[in-house]
């Protein structure tokens, strides 16, 4: 994280240079996008079996961490760092991190109720093995688990997320000054961003609410992810989400186990559930973290 601050912070060591054309700035974008684009085609090209489980959420914040160490090192490129930025540039960086923020503390709030349901179950199956024959009162508290969903009550504006602003192509102003263009490009890579983000915190926050429409809201949030980078992997997520109910895939192992009163295997899907909390809890804790920091040391800039 200290790396990519730094990059996005700072400007070069040696002078900033005035003669930088748009075919080097075009290159620059192209290439920003080519780093994304290797890592969707490296780690959705085959067909994914679940993509609502540790394996597809994992997947989902490894996009972000890509997303976001090709967007520093894009800053870094074009040699265009957070104290250049202008009040609009820097405006849509700050509503980014402010939503991104919320969907993490709404992915935190499913995340801790999954855990409060596993200790529920957890204390239910000790009680049925503590008690020979197993009994009736022990055996009820065995409980399916069903979503939760914090974020339908949010509403946002989708300030600087509209489709025509997605373009691969640079559209630079017509005043002349290349530190125009080199704006330009931060904000193109910028709208990117914000839409690669939302969709991969939208699907791991529809896993753990249990509900399709969480996705389709954030999908709406961000003016659709008509991207041509990111199309068809929302066209996978958009196809494994359909219907209004879903559950991800260590929920529906657990609830298929206390339908079948297995104790055994529930005990071992137990630890699988455990071992995914865990894992999210560090992932979206880390990203909360790294996406602070970026937006604290932006406003400190603004101060000095």
């Amino acid at each position: 994280m200290v790396l990519l601050l730094h990059k996005l912070a700072l400007p070069l060591k040696f002078p900033s240079s005035n003669h930088r054309s748009s075919g080097n700035l075009s290159a620059s974008l192209h290439n920003f996008r080519s780093r994304i684009s290797g890592f969707i085609t490296q780690t959705w090209s085959k067909p994914e079996k679940y993509f609502l489980s540790r394996t597809g959420f994992d997947k989902c914040f490894e996009l972000i961490q890509t997303t976001n160490r090709a967007f520093a090192k894009l800053v870094v490129e074009i040699d265009h760092p957070m104290s250049r930025w202008s009040g609009k540039l820097t405006e849509s960086y700050l509503s980014h991190t402010l939503i991104s923020l919320d969907i993490l503390n709404a992915v935190s709030s499913s995340v801790s109720h999954l855990n409060q349901a596993k200790i529920s179950i957890s204390h239910a199956v000790s009680l049925i093995q503590n008690s020979s024959p197993p009994s009736s009162a022990a055996a009820s508290r065995l409980k399916k688990i069903a979503g939760e969903n914090p974020y339908s009550c949010k509403k946002f504006k989708s300030e600087g997320l509209s489709s025509s602003s997605s373009s691969s192509s640079i559209r630079f102003q017509e005043r002349p000054g290349f530190e125009n263009d080199q704006e330009s490009v931060v904000l193109q890579a910028l709208v990117l961003c914000k839409k690669i983000v939302l969709m991969a915190l939208g699907s791991v926050l529809s896993g753990f609410c249990g509900d399709a429409k969480t996705y389709m809201e954030i999908r709406e949030l961000a003016g659709g992810f008509d991207d041509s980078l990111i199309k068809d992997l929302d066209l996978k997520f958009c196809q494994e989400i359909q219907g209004n109910l879903i559950v991800m895939e260590e929920v529906k192992e657990i609830n298929n186990a206390i339908e079948e009163f297995s104790v055994e295997v529930l005990k071992i899907r137990l630890d699988e559930l455990e071992n995914l909390i865990q894992s999210i809890e560090k992932q979206t804790n880390h990203l909360f973290s790294e996406i602070l920091a970026a937006r604290n040391k932006l406003l400190d800039n603004l101060r000095f």
